[in-house]
């Protein structure tokens, strides 16, 4: 009972984490979390070009896809171990297609971030899809 109860919980934060693309790469691996923390200052300031928000935009689409996945299999998880491990697992896929797009982890939460408050920025991400 009680590992079902793990298993709902986590299947809850991965279905409540959907709205927040960047949360899940940003944690991605313990030492990768650390690698891959939060933009600089100087990052932070930059302008969000044609470019960066296309690779953004294709990046969200593969780790919106591979969030899907993960809460389907997370359902058929046996035990607390192996539910952790396919998120860890997914954790990695969402890195690795962020990183298939030529863009590095910081400046893709960075652009998740701003999405949330800026409302050109998100006019034109839809403008790319």
């Amino acid at each position: 009972m009680t590992n079902l109860k793990k298993l709902t919980a986590a299947l809850c934060v991965v279905t409540l984490s959907a709205g927040v693309p960047f949360a899940v790469a940003q944690s991605a691996g313990g030492s990768a979390g650390q690698q891959y923390g939060a933009p600089s200052a100087a990052a932070a300031a930059a302008p969000v070009t044609d470019e960066d928000l296309e690779k953004f935009v294709t990046a969200e689409k593969k780790v919106n896809e591979i969030r899907q996945e993960l809460t389907e299999e997370l359902s058929n998880a046996g035990d607390q171990q192996e539910a952790q491990q396919m998120q860890l697992d997914a954790q990695e896929e969402m890195v690795e297609a962020i990183q298939d797009e030529e863009m590095d982890i910081p400046r893709y939460n960075e652009i998740a971030s701003r999405m949330q408050t800026d409302m050109e920025l998100r006019q034109r991400a839809q403008q790319v899809n």
